[in-house]
């Protein structure tokens, strides 16, 4: 039976508290500290995955890298990445053919490259699937809004790193009305503005540092940043909007779910595996059987029996998000409709944002006239 690992990290406080109820209250700090000191260690057996295609079964295991993302991010740097080499360490030392990068242990040594060069067996971020359900979800949730993207004005967030790159070229590739680019780097963003306006001159294309002035001119907005979570306030988004959280943590604060039922915000990769019971023995929000894109590229290529380092590294490929678009369904991996908040959204909640959206368009029209 062909095995794999894949690596977890805990979000914030949040995480630990559903897991370890006593640390509630703990100050931050002191939690932090502790992870510090902290090996990785395996968290769960994961059991029951099965492709559809061949009824093949694999079996794998989650492992815990115990830091919290601002400390991947901010702790030095050889000290996080042999942290993250000892998880996938331990997952070889299991039987794992193939390891999964998950959250921000994707991010550290060349985006995950060094770590790939360290291991003697496959590595994969998980992104390119990442990228596929993404997509796949946005363009769903804009049919349902009647949104056309044809027409729309399309904002990719974090347009400069690699999940970005590569969705605002699928995205340019499929002809939608204007495509703002937007990070922090004017020079990376006019350099990616150049090398997707050589593949696709057709689509309009515009680059911006200003977020709050481009999201609130946009019909979809596809957010993919590192930024740590909440970059995305309430107040900036166009009424009927969708907006695509791709980034662990989210970029849209929680508080948009209140205040804004006008819009509608969906969480980019996930997904349902394929099986009579899949079950990962895990709490990650999640109910048993779906999980996150980047969790299933892993399961994917190891139902697959594609053992090789396949989203590693700065650049992904739309090559390698098709492939592994084609393999998922394959397998049977498909979305697992649409989540946002640790919450389904239901049809009557799609239903809610279009009335939302038509009548404050409405209300526009008649205070002009």
């Amino acid at each position: 039976m062909n095995r794999f690992g894949f690596l977890i990290h805990p979000l914030g406080m949040r995480d630990i508290v559903r897991h370890l109820p006593n640390v509630a209250g703990k100050r931050p700090p002191l939690v932090e500290k502790v992870l510090e000191w902290t090996p990785s260690y395996h968290a769960s057996h994961i059991t029951g995955v099965v492709s559809a295609y061949d009824g093949s079964e694999i079996e794998g295991d989650f492992y815990t890298v115990p830091l919290f993302p601002k400390q991947i991010i901010g702790l030095e740097r050889d000290f996080v990445l042999q942290r993250i080499i000892d998880a996938c360490k331990l997952a070889e030392k299991d039987g794992a053919q193939i390891v999964g990068l998950g959250g921000y242990t994707s991010v550290v040594g060349a985006a995950g490259k060094n770590v790939a060069d360290a291991m003697d067996i496959a590595v994969t971020s998980g992104n390119s699937y990442t990228v596929a359900t993404a997509i796949e979800g946005a363009t769903k949730a804009c049919e349902l809004l009647d949104v056309d993207t044809s027409k729309a004005v399309v904002s990719v967030i974090g347009a400069t790193g690699s999940i970005g790159n590569v969705c605002a070229k699928i995205l340019a590739r499929r002809k939608v009305g204007k495509l703002i680019l937007l990070a922090r780097s004017e020079l990376r963003l006019a350099n990616s503005a150049e090398e997707i306006h050589a593949l696709y001159p057709q689509t309009e294309l515009e680059i911006s540092t200003d977020i709050p002035s481009s999201v609130r001119r946009s019909d979809l907005v596809v957010s993919c940043t590192a930024s740590g979570g909440d970059l995305l306030q309430p107040d900036i988004f166009k009424t009927g909007s969708v907006i695509c959280d791709v980034a662990v943590p989210h970029d849209v604060c929680r508080e948009v779910a209140q205040l804004r039922p006008d819009v509608l915000v969906i969480e980019g990769g996930v997904c349902v595996a394929p099986g009579k019971d899949p079950r990962f023995n895990f709490d990650f929000g999640f109910p048993e059987g779906i999980c996150l894109a980047c969790m299933a590229e892993t399961m994917i290529l190891t139902l697959e029996g594609l053992f090789e380092d396949f989203s590693i590294g700065r650049g992904l490929q739309i090559e390698k998000v098709e492939e592994i678009s084609r393999l998922a369904k394959k397998h049977g991996f498909k979305l697992a409709g649409f989540r946002a908040f640790d919450e389904p959204i239901t049809s009557d909640r799609i239903e809610q944002v279009k009335t939302l959206a038509k009548e404050r368009v409405k209300d526009a029209r008649t205070f002009r006239v």
